[in-house]
């Protein structure tokens, strides 16, 4: 049994079925967990009319006026108060996911992954070999702001890996527990969303004096503290995502699969043309077959670069 949790509104309903479908074509068998908020269960309901969905109102694990509230009292003399407020669902909704996997991990016993409501997996993904998670990074992606919030929080970092930004991130038990000592987790007092809040924001005002919209990752955060319960050398994956402007056809994901992209991201809610509308229309053959070999031959020099980087260091 594996168990996926995410975070999402009504807007992911399509793609949700979408990767339901994949999943089960995949997967002998599986739970998802999906938060939303409280006001749009009923459409989650009326969609998601299936066994292997248990709908988590966002509410039960904190609300986002109390999220809101331990903001304010965090942020109160940093600069950009202002701006960081402008993206504070953002950040809430990492909270969110951060505090529901630790929970059930602790409750449960059992591992979770942590899977992103605008992605659809397109090839089998093994997400954990004996009490771990299998590592794996992007080699399209490394934002330096979000490992400088890292290191504040959990202290040393490893001399070498790449981002553990691939749209999900497996968390075992054994990893959890690592990952509790690490960031000195208690919740004999609180909910363990009200500490992962404090810690979080507490841990990006005290390292960033300037504002460049983005200083957190729940993502990079436990694949670092992941590789550094293991360290396994992590597992590039050719994924599609940037550059996406329609839904690929059907020949399209045949030919995506044949070079071995192991899932798709339809970013549809950020606000630019190609991604505004993105799910009303098809992904056009000429950009595709460009983003395609583009992101292919990238891949493999990068890798082979990955691989080399990892003996080396």
């Amino acid at each position: 049994m594996l168990n996926f949790c995410q975070v999402s509104l009504s807007r992911d309903i399509p793609i949700i079925l979408e990767n339901y479908r994949s999943f089960k074509k995949i997967y002998k068998s599986f739970k998802t967990f999906v938060i939303c908020p409280k006001n749009e269960i009923h459409f989650f309901k009326k969609k998601l009319d299936f066994t292997e969905f248990n709908l988590i109102d966002e509410d039960s694990i904190i609300s986002f006026e109390d999220f809101s509230k331990i903001f304010e009292e965090i942020s109160s003399s940093v600069k950009y108060q202002d701006l960081f407020r402008k993206r504070l669902r953002w950040y809430y909704q990492q909270v969110l996911k951060l505090s529901f996997a630790m929970d059930f991990i602790n409750l449960n016993k059992e591992g979770i992954i942590i899977w992103d409501a605008d992605t659809i997996i397109l090839k089998k993904i093994k997400f954990f070999k004996n009490d771990h998670s299998i590592r794996y990074g992007t080699l399209f992606e490394f934002h330096k702001s979000y490992f400088e919030t890292n290191k504040s929080i959990i202290g040393e970092h490893p001399k070498y890996f790449i981002s553990s930004l691939i749209q999900f991130i497996g968390l075992s038990v054994s990893e959890c527990e690592f990952f509790n000592r690490k960031i000195n987790f208690s919740n004999k007092q609180k909910k363990t969303s009200v500490i992962i809040t404090k810690i979080i924001l507490k841990n990006i005002f005290e390292t960033h004096e300037n504002y460049n919209g983005s200083l957190f990752s729940e993502y990079e955060l436990i694949g670092i503290s992941n590789y550094m319960f293991k360290k396994d050398k992590q597992k590039a994956l050719f994924t599609l995502r940037n550059e996406l402007n329609g839904k690929l056809t059907r020949l399209q994901i045949m030919l995506a699969k044949f070079l071995n992209v192991k899932h798709i991201t339809y970013e549809h809610s950020h606000l630019n043309k190609d991604s505004q509308g993105m799910l009303e229309r098809k992904q056009k053959w000429i950009s595709f077959i460009r983003i395609l070999i583009k992101d292919f031959v990238k891949f493999n020099l990068r890798n082979l670069k990955h691989n080399i980087n990892f003996y080396y260091y």
